[in-house]
């Protein structure tokens, strides 16, 4: 299969109080794929941000931008018409997992992240940061591809594959962050999420906080204090 061509332009957010110029790309030879990137020149691991259900790739722009200003970062758009917005993979009427898209849309993420790094555009395996339909979408990279990350941050997640043994990750970096008010998750969801990640012998961290399903304002701490932890 032919690489996919790189092509971009140039788009501008406003982001407190002044406009930064950040890289917008599209894939055409891997349909479906659009992202902005930025800090590109920095050497550092990158960060690959995967939205929430129904917004966008400018969601996690902010937090990549508080725990690691110093870090490159990828911020993905899903795939899927959700909402208003984008997702990574559909949800059944019910709101279960579409485990079939899930399966589908993880095999054409990982040929997207590999070709990315295998082009340059991301330098080595990323950071992948993932919240709620971004971190289960993250956590099913690594459940079949593990190699094409150094780590992982999952906010909110859900397993993609329950009753499943995920790949050996020996020592890989996964942090997950639950809390103790999510409408949209069981108190067992991170716990089997974190079991299975131990199972396959990733280097596991986990924190369960005192909100709902959205953002902590010791989350941002608790990520950045982790990066510097694992030198990643």
């Amino acid at each position: 299969m032919t690489a996919p061509r790189v092509l971009w332009g140039v788009r501008h957010f406003l982001q407190r109080g002044e406009i930064r110029r950040r890289k917008s790309y599209i894939m055409p030879d891997l349909s479906g794929f659009y992202f902005v990137a930025g800090r590109e020149s920095l050497s550092s691991p990158p960060l690959v941000l995967l939205h929430g259900s129904g917004r966008s790739e400018a969601e996690l722009i902010p937090l990549a931008d508080e725990i690691a200003p110093q870090r490159p970062y990828m911020s993905l758009r899903g795939g899927v018409d959700w909402e208003g917005g984008f997702a990574f993979f559909r949800r059944n009427p019910d709101r279960s997992l579409d485990h079939d898209d899930l399966r589908e849309q993880t095999a054409r993420i990982c040929r997207f992240i590999g070709a990315v790094v295998e082009q340059g555009v991301l330098r080595q395996p990323p950071i992948l940061l993932g919240f709620s339909n971004g971190a289960i979408m993250a956590a099913s990279i690594l459940h079949t591809q593990p190699g094409l990350a150094s780590g992982a941050i999952l906010l909110r997640p859900l397993s993609p594959a329950p009753g499943k043994a995920f790949a050996p990750m020996p020592g890989l970096p996964v942090l997950i962050t639950a809390v103790e008010n999510d409408e949209r998750r069981r108190p067992d969801d991170s716990v089997l999420v974190k079991t299975q990640f131990e199972n396959c012998q990733a280097d596991v961290r986990s924190y369960l906080l005192p909100t709902g399903h959205g953002l902590h304002e010791s989350e941002a701490g608790l990520i950045r204090d982790w990066i510097i932890q694992k030198g990643i």
